[in-house]
């Protein structure tokens, strides 16, 4: 078994995915979870775009070559939607952003999905004369946001994508963002591609700097949003490390924070429990998303279960865990365990969570 398979077999017991007939995998439970908060941080990327929600995808246009889908109904669509409903940002350059459920093209050798899936995709209308400087930008910022949610920034590469013999590569240009996986192959992360648009009196915008009516360039993003999750999750998983864990962005975990409460003295067990209940409720109304229905583990100093406990915390991602003793109740300080580099630090429980808090708000 390679290392991917092993991956993906890690990936299957902790809940994050699902394998199915034919080599087919889905997302599941936990993967779910971690997919819309990687869809969230595409919303928030870029936020002065115009966000037009779900878009409706004909058949016709999800079998679009990606240079073309400036000919689609979808397209004209959106832009009569962004001059109705945006016209604040009706102007070159401007963002629109939009996404659909469509046919999901899996290019790589690595997994495939089972059913349709969900694009992401952000338009770039872009002043002629500016379209390399925006699309060499985009490209970088793109690259970035990427290696910001990896555990292995080295992972992520622009590859050119070669143009089709009957296009002209000063009307049209593409590159490829991919996260790449030794020999075990690479999975297309993102595409970028640039448009320049035929005249047409249908797309007409003014420039933000001279006011002269032109017609755009468009520069296109697209993510399918599950191959782009797979990704992420294989890479956390595949870092080579001796012990079981996945190392997920702090912010896209679906589990933020743990709480272990080893109690040596049954007296005190209401006590710990009651602390505990109250850190539970502090941490989530701070808006920190907490491991385990209860928020917390509550064991006796005898038994395993507190290293079985941080075990499948760090197979679930979990960044931090709180560890509380009965020394706790005497002076206040625990231990705040980080899943990346298995240390743990004392804080007092006065820190807690702003100290936590702090930790996320650097990523």
């Amino acid at each position: 078994m390679n290392r991917i398979q092993r991956c993906l077999t890690s990936l299957a017991s902790a809940g994050f995915i699902r394998s199915l007939a034919d080599n087919q995998l889905e997302l599941f439970s936990h993967g779910i979870v971690y997919s819309k908060l990687l869809q969230q941080q595409w919303l928030n990327l870029r936020p002065l775009a115009a966000h037009l929600g779900s878009s409706e995808n004909s058949s016709s246009d999800s079998n679009l070559h990606r240079f073309f889908f400036a000919r689609s109904p979808q397209f004209l669509n959106n832009f009569r939607k962004l001059l109705k409903d945006h016209p604040r940002k009706a102007k070159c350059p401007t963002l629109i952003k939009h996404h659909t459920n469509s046919c999901v093209l899996n290019d790589n050798a690595l997994f495939r999905i089972n059913g349709p899936g969900t694009v992401l995709t952000t338009d770039f209308l872009v002043e002629p004369y500016r379209a390399l400087e925006h699309f060499y930008n985009m490209q970088r910022e793109s690259k970035i946001w990427w290696m910001r949610l990896s555990s292995d920034p080295s992972r992520f590469s622009i590859l050119p994508c070669p143009l089709p013999e009957d296009l002209d590569s000063k009307m049209y240009q593409a590159i490829d963002i991919t996260s790449k996986y030794g020999e075990a192959g690479e999975v297309v992360v993102e595409k970028l591609s640039l448009v320049k648009m035929e005249d047409n009196e249908d797309f007409i915008l003014p420039d933000s700097r001279t006011g002269e009516r032109v017609i755009p360039t468009v520069i296109r993003s697209t993510i399918e949003l599950e191959t782009a999750t797979f990704a992420l999750l294989l890479d956390g998983c595949d870092h080579r490390r001796e012990t079981q864990s996945l190392l997920l962005n702090r912010i896209l975990a679906p589990y933020q924070c743990g709480i272990a409460c080893l109690d040596g003295e049954s007296s005190l067990s209401e006590d710990l429990r009651d602390l505990c209940l109250h850190l539970t409720n502090v941490i989530s109304q701070s808006g920190l998303r907490l491991c385990k229905e209860s928020g917390f583990e509550l064991t006796k100093e005898s038994s395993q279960r507190p290293s079985e406990y941080l075990s499948e915390s760090d197979m679930l991602g979990v960044p931090y865990t709180l560890m509380l003793s009965n020394q706790t109740l005497k002076n206040g300080l625990l231990q705040l365990r980080s899943r990346d580099t298995m240390i743990a630090e004392t804080i007092h429980i006065s820190d807690v969570p702003d100290y936590l808090l702090n930790i996320f708000r650097k990523d």
